[in-house]
């Protein structure tokens, strides 16, 4: 539902009441001094005066990036107050984390090899990582109720001042919807009497990794503002791919390129962009460098897309009581006056968006918002729209690979289906958000009595490329629909064979992927089959070469699939594991797969 009406900041749910501390007799400090001097442990005397607590505990937060010295700083000036947690000695680590690389990693087994220490509270930039990380049920069932925000800042439309003044999109209230339409012009800049400024380049970061770029698709995706996007809704990520023609990973990228291109020559800076999605504090920040060409903030009037910030105590396994209580005391502390002011100070907006000192027109933003903040989108929605734009905007080469064993015809209970029938259906729908240029190819792997693992059912082509009397998109649905389980699982030779396939048909600068569905380990029953070591070092030096880089991503279906074999394999090229232990969420874990 909208937020409208509901204040910005949420009061956390583990409030009590002040820290207690132990109350010791004049005699006994003395006491104590005397033995701990005697002793030579002069540190544990200081530690015993300030703060009157026993032992330790310490909460890891991970945080995004763009807090990360902020949130140092509270964690360094808190533990100075001697914070005694129920007697307990408090203490927080903060270890940065990019937002999208956390949601990421709950939503999958969080591999403390890759990702770090396992967190007992995390900050993302905004709710929408929140969100798409909750599209997996075991990440959703540890997300607390109440998520209070530290900070907010809006994403904004980012322009060069003259760009923004030409253009009128100062001069009254604009939407987001009318904002697009003013930079989808067919003349461009000469529609604006500027035809020295040429066509109109628009940015817009990364979704499934920038948080202004997934703010801004959300916003202009949700056109109603109902936290959903509708069949109708779609068809904008199709109009908006026409308008944007400066992509990037990050918006650092684009303010690094711009600030590079006006050191040079300002005259040509004018043409490098014409606006993008960013956050209002980063669009501070570059204006408070002094840059040759400065920016304004241009804030669509139907609602902000904000990045909030919210504090998020997990209810992990890894974590326990005495830790996610450290967690909310510091907590207390970082939403207190030193927190509220370290982010004002910084440029954010406080968690009731009241704004900071540098928050001025003059320095290209707004002092007072008046838009209120938009819902932000449903789980589903949100992991819908980050993937239809990776899938209209990214060439891609996939060839899938799906397992037909006899496992796989077993009715998944409350369904009514087979996981083969699930799959078949989530790999269908995951498909049809491709455009006619993504090469698409279909096998099928079980071994039977024959001596064959698996089968080639299409070769990669094009989906727009004629195969006998239809389409290859028709032939790859017909083939998918046609597919049937029975026979065990020759998992290791096809994996290898498939990669060997997509190395062959590779395509530079688009993404070359096998996705694999299984539901089993290697079964094989062929003579001469690879063993698991003899694969992973074929694909090491195949697949996951930096010439020609396959990915090759797995999804284990069902709760008897071998996870471990599966990360094993995407780990030798670099590529990620999926898992969808009951199936219900088929159709997302599809998704994510194929466009994360």
């Amino acid at each position: 539902m909208p937020s409208y009406g509901r204040t910005g900041s949420v009061r956390s749910h583990r409030r009590g009441g002040p820290p207690r501390r132990i109350a010791l007799a004049p005699w006994l400090i003395i006491g104590s001094v005397i033995l701990l001097v005697g002793a030579g442990v002069t540190a544990g005397y200081t530690f015993l005066i300030k703060g009157g607590c026993s032992g330790q505990a310490e909460a890891t937060i991970v945080v995004t990036p763009r807090i990360e010295s902020i949130m140092q700083r509270l964690a360094q000036s808190w533990e100075q107050t001697s914070p005694s947690v129920s007697g307990t000695c408090g203490s927080v680590t903060i270890s940065a984390k990019d937002s999208a690389e956390v949601a990421n990693a709950l939503a999958g087994d969080w591999d403390t090899k890759s990702d770090g220490a396992t967190p007992d509270a995390w900050v993302p930039d905004s709710s929408a990582w929140v969100r798409k990380a909750s599209v997996d049920a075991d990440a959703e069932r540890i997300m607390p109720d109440l998520q209070p925000s530290l900070a907010r800042t809006p994403t904004v439309i980012a322009m060069p001042k003259q760009l923004a003044q030409a253009a009128g999109m100062t001069a009254k209230p604009l939407t987001w919807q009318q904002i697009m339409a003013k930079l989808a012009v067919a003349d461009g800049w000469k529609a604006y009497n500027h035809a020295e400024w040429g066509p109109f380049k628009v940015g817009l970061s990364d979704p499934q990794a920038s948080t202004a770029g997934l703010l801004a698709l959300m916003a202009i995706s949700d056109t109603d503002d109902n936290g959903e996007v509708s069949p109708e809704e779609q068809a904008t990520l199709l109009g908006l791919k026409k308008v944007v023609t400066h992509k990037a990973a990050t918006t650092a990228e684009i303010f690094d390129g711009l600030r590079g291109v006006a050191e040079t020559d300002p005259s040509k800076a004018l043409t490098y962009v014409s606006a993008f999605p960013a956050l209002e504090q980063d669009v501070l920040t570059y204006n408070l460098a002094q840059p040759k060409i400065p920016l304004v903030a241009v804030y669509p009037q139907d609602g902000t897309a904000e990045a909030d910030f919210p504090y998020l105590i997990l209810s992990a396994s890894w974590s326990d009581a005495k830790r996610q209580e450290v967690a909310g005391a510091f907590l207390r502390y970082a939403r207190g006056p030193e927190g509220k002011a370290a982010f004002q100070e910084a440029g954010f907006r406080d968690g009731n968006r009241s704004p900071g000192p540098a928050l001025t027109p003059a320095n290209g933003v707004a002092e007072k918002i008046t838009a209120l903040p938009r819902a932000i989108l449903l789980p589903e929605s949100v992991a819908y729209a980050a993937a239809s734009w990776t899938a209209v905007t990214r060439p891609t080469n996939v060839l899938l690979v799906f397992d037909t064993s006899g496992s796989m015809g077993g009715e998944v209970r409350g369904t009514g289906k087979s996981r083969l029938d699930l799959t078949k259906a989530a790999a269908l729908s995951a498909l049809g958000l491709l455009d006619e240029s993504a090469q698409v190819g279909v096998w099928a792997f079980s071994t039977t009595n024959q001596g064959k693992d698996h089968r080639k059912l299409l070769p990669l082509a094009p989906l727009s490329k004629p195969t006998g009397n239809a389409t290859q998109r028709e032939a790859v649905n017909d083939a998918i629909n046609s597919l049937e389980a029975g026979g065990n699982t020759g998992l290791y030779n096809t994996t290898w064979a498939a990669c060997q396939e997509v190395n062959a048909k590779y395509q530079a600068g688009a993404a070359n992927l096998v996705v694999l569905l299984t539901d089993g380990a290697d079964d094989n029953n062929i003579a001469g089959s690879l063993s698991l070591d003899k694969l992973l070092s074929n694909l090491k030096g195949s697949c996951g070469g930096a010439a020609k880089p396959v990915q090759v991503i797995t999804i284990g279906l069902g709760v008897d699939s071998n996870s471990d074999v599966l990360r094993q394999i995407s780990t030798a090229t670099k590529a990620a594991t999926f898992s969808s232990p009951r199936s219900f969420d088929i159709n997302q874990v599809v998704l994510s797969a194929l466009f994360n």
